[in-house]
């Protein structure tokens, strides 16, 4: 089985500024390959790739996979932010009513890979794509490292929490957001990022060592942009591999056509967000 998180270029402008990358998962959690992509074509090639014809593979696309309104938000994005999660915004009218994740999901629906809204825990027969939101998974990851997801007044520490600037500010805020995500990702239990078969090498156009990479405010906002990209990788892969583990809890906010996103969520966070979705009248599981 193989996990594979996608930090699609997807907002009205990045398709041809943008690279999008690809991270991928083993059955234990490690890292074995990331690569970097241009066209929704290659995206589908890679993955296919990584699949190698089993037809055992789930994919995480951090990017709005399903979007039915014409203008303003998703249900789905405004219950995440009433829940102070990081929430796309995202219509068809920004995107002149075709967004490109739809154009990624036809490419990858050619190699076997379909839209579903809920991928199946521990079961291998599968070949399906989800929506992640990498930076609602960051903000979860952190309020677990800080050990304080499973009591108190959660509303108020999700409020209280700063969001990770990651693609914003200047080069040295950004550095600074981008070490406090990667050492997040380093004390995430299950998954490990450091493997041999990596490099250091920021240019390489595959296979790159987030743990290696010494990032500082020398960088270009470029090189910074594909730092960002891998770890919102990463992020999407993780999520996709803790639901399929079914341990350490997950939920998916939402259904089908309408929207929905796929959150790593354990204890009284996701009892917290379960009732949240079912005061709201949104479906949750």
């Amino acid at each position: 089985m193989r996990f594979v998180g996608c930090a699609l270029a997807w907002r009205p402008g990045e398709a041809d500024k943008k690279v999008s990358a690809l991270s991928v998962l083993d059955e234990r959690g490690n890292i074995i390959a990331n690569t970097f992509c241009g066209t929704v074509e290659e995206i589908a090639g890679a993955v296919e790739g990584y699949d190698a014809g089993h037809g055992e593979i789930i994919v995480g696309v951090d990017a709005p996979l399903a979007v039915p309104n014409e203008r303003g938000t998703r249900r789905v994005e405004r219950l995440l932010s009433r829940l102070s999660l990081p929430a796309y915004s995202a219509s068809r009218k920004i995107f002149d009513g075709r967004p490109r994740s739809e154009e990624l999901l036809a490419a990858l629906e050619k190699v076997g890979i379909e839209y579903t809204d809920y991928p199946f825990r521990r079961e291998r027969d599968q070949s399906v794509v989800v929506e992640v939101d990498s930076a609602a998974t960051l903000k979860v990851l952190s309020l677990e490292r800080k050990g304080i997801s499973q009591n108190g007044d959660l509303s108020r520490r999700l409020e209280e929490m700063r969001e990770p600037r990651l693609r914003k500010g200047n080069k040295k805020a950004r550095a600074e957001a981008i070490k406090d995500a990667i050492d997040v990702l380093w004390n995430t239990p299950g998954l490990r990022l450091r493997t041999g078969n990596l490099s250091a090498d920021l240019h390489s156009p595959e296979n790159v060592d987030l743990s290696k990479l010494e990032v500082n405010e020398e960088l270009s906002h470029a090189e910074l942009d594909r730092i960002v990209a891998l770890i919102e990788a990463t992020l999407a892969a993780y999520t996709v591999y803790r639901h399929w583990k079914g341990r350490d809890g997950s939920l998916v906010l939402g259904s089908g056509d309408a929207g929905a996103v796929l959150i790593p969520a354990s204890g009284a966070l996701r009892g917290w967000i379960f009732r949240e979705c079912r005061a709201a009248g949104m479906p949750c599981a």
